[in-house]
């Protein structure tokens, strides 16, 4: 319903704008929502004396702050490229997501102390059915964002949202946690109340950690996942006269912001002005129908040559036997007086660190042909 209200053109969910405007629905609800819970929960905190209460109104206070960054954060986000920043500012998500965290981190750590105090020195509590009707439609309340934000976060693929949609979901079981414990408090007359609230800060530090994590490995820059490269690779392959990728690489400033550069294997007896024209083709569809900027790098590949394909099956033969988790490319053979030298690309996972002369020395030994050989062996690193 909210969406349809107020979201224009709510099904064109790649806009920037109509990601933002997703971004401000969920940010104002949030903002009322948590806004009104913790003014209440602050409230019953204060007259039933119970700091757990009161850490879980200061989490939904933090969850306010948070929703107002959101807001902040897609609006800069939305912004078009400019001279100083041709990539756009899409990035801003991550970076207020980040600050979101660290602001969850500092009040987590506060209520750490306090609760620890209470722990020290307890005291007494004044519990009524206000106090649990009051934590019971917190419930209610943290449910409606876990479906809201997360329905969101699906239609626009929001990491910021998908975070938040977390977040309503832990405190939602939080405050349930509290209420059982209080519970006992009542019935038993023991004053849990100092363990509660060190427990909930304990978990609002957990959650902070994890979304700072979450949201500072985009902007350091990590590997595209297994669907953004096997999307890539499918699309590119469709093309006629494509024999193969690799050295893809993509790049990525935001969601829906990402650059792409890829090395396309074509039949080295192709015309150079036609497979030009196929690497022109792929870039400008990928550029009017995907929103992907990719910049292609075009390698022949010589199919006519009966010794080059007998040294290419005894190096995949030799490399499976050595470490299957590499693989190469770009092969070619440099004719000598008295060796033929045989160069090409090995992609070599980081953790590995094989050096060029290290798989030289062992094809070396373990390729064997009636012509002799010598290798020279470029290391790549596979970014995706």
């Amino acid at each position: 319903m909210l969406e349809k209200l107020f979201v224009r053109n709510y099904r064109n969910t790649s806009d920037p704008k109509v990601r933002t405007d997703y971004a401000k629905v969920a940010g104002v609800y949030g903002i009322a929502s948590n806004l009104i819970l913790g003014a209440l929960k602050l409230a019953v905190g204060l007259v039933s004396n119970s700091i757990g209460i009161m850490a879980d109104a200061v989490n939904n206070i933090s969850d306010c702050v948070s929703s107002c960054l959101t807001i902040v954060g897609f609006s800069l986000a939305s912004k078009k490229p400019d001279s100083e920043h041709p990539y756009g500012h899409a990035r801003y998500e991550y970076l207020f997501g980040f600050i979101t965290g660290l602001f969850m981190l500092f009040m987590g750590v506060q209520f750490s102390v306090e609760s620890f105090r209470k722990i020290l020195e307890p005291e007494e509590l004044t519990l009524s059915a206000v106090t649990f009707a009051s934590l019971a439609f917190s419930v209610l309340v943290k449910f409606s964002q876990v479906i809201l934000y997360g329905r969101f976060s699906r239609l626009i693929d929001s990491n910021a949202l998908k975070a938040s949609a977390s977040d309503s979901r832990n405190d939602m079981l939080d405050t349930l946690g509290i209420m059982a414990a209080l519970v006992i408090v009542a019935v038993f007359d023991i004053n849990l109340d100092g363990l509660i609230g060190l427990l909930v800060s304990i978990f609002i530090i957990i959650n902070s950690i994890k979304t700072i994590k979450e949201q500072i490995s985009p902007l350091i820059g990590i590997k595209p996942t297994k669907e953004d490269v096997d999307r890539i690779t499918e699309r590119i392959m469709s093309y006629p006269g494509v024999l193969g990728i690799h050295d893809l690489v993509l790049h990525n400033y935001g969601v829906h912001n990402d650059f792409v550069t890829v090395h396309v294997e074509m039949d080295a007896s192709r015309s150079f002005l036609e497979s030009h024209a196929i690497v022109d083709r792929i870039e400008t569809d990928f550029r009017d129908e995907l929103g992907v900027n990719i910049t292609i790098h075009m390698d022949p590949v010589v199919l006519d040559n009966p010794r080059l394909d007998r040294v290419r099956e005894q190096v995949r033969s030799a490399l499976g036997k050595f470490d299957p988790s590499i693989s190469f490319h770009d092969m070619r053979l440099i004719e000598m007086p008295h060796v033929t030298k045989v160069v090409f690309d090995c992609v070599v996972p980081p953790e590995k660190g094989y050096t060029g002369e290290q798989i030289s020395l062992y094809l070396r030994k373990e390729v064997r042909l009636d012509f002799p050989l010598s290798f020279v062996v470029e290391i790549d690193v596979p970014f995706s």
